[in-house]
């Protein structure tokens, strides 16, 4: 016998059930947990820029330069100062993530970092994704989502998508070996 759903206990993912609640569910603010950002700087060095930010993510994150919405990534470049490394963990919210893509990508091949790391989500389907995988020099598919935090550091409840991290650098054989603890890594022939 197929039973009828509790329609006071549903809510939309991120949501408290009986609540219209939407905390936990703004992409744009779920922050990457610390044990990534560690892999991330054992690659890296350390974490010179991150271009789509906040004070409250830099907490987490660490970096000696954000660009944040008041300081747009978009109309600023990324030229602080020699041999910057980024990371970047995009906003998603209509359509960002794709022109977050695209402006890694422009700064990376106009020369104004070194290397980089960017976090997204694994959607082979979308254009943005192709753009990364086509340049990177190394991929680390995770075997499992990541629980990002939201502002009070409490996981995030509502991912429904793996993630891929996109190295780019001349560190390939680094970022595998520090990554490969995530997930499956992949380095591109070129």
């Amino acid at each position: 016998m197929i039973s009828k759903a509790n329609t006071k206990k549903l809510a939309y993912i991120g949501a408290k059930p009986g609540t219209n609640s939407t905390k936990g569910r703004d992409s744009d603010s779920w922050y990457t947990p610390p044990e990534y950002l560690d892999s991330v700087r054992a690659v890296l060095g350390s974490i010179d820029l991150d271009p789509f930010s906040s004070e409250t993510a830099n907490e987490i994150v660490c970096a000696d330069k954000i660009f944040t919405k008041q300081d747009s990534a978009f109309d600023n470049d990324w030229n602080v100062g020699e041999n910057i490394s980024v990371f970047m963990n995009p906003p998603y919210s209509a359509g960002l993530c794709g022109r977050s893509v695209n402006r890694f990508i422009d700064q990376y091949e106009a020369g104004h970092f070194a290397e980089g790391i960017v976090l997204a989500n694994n959607a082979t389907d979308t254009r943005w994704f192709s753009a990364l995988v086509s340049r990177c020099s190394a991929i680390c598919f995770t075997n499992h989502r990541i629980s990002f935090w939201n502002a009070d550091r409490k996981n995030v409840s509502g991912n429904t998508r793996g993630q891929a991290f996109f190295y780019f650098g001349s560190k390939r054989r680094a970022f595998q070996k520090k990554f490969e603890k995530h997930g499956f890594v992949m380095i591109p022939a070129k």
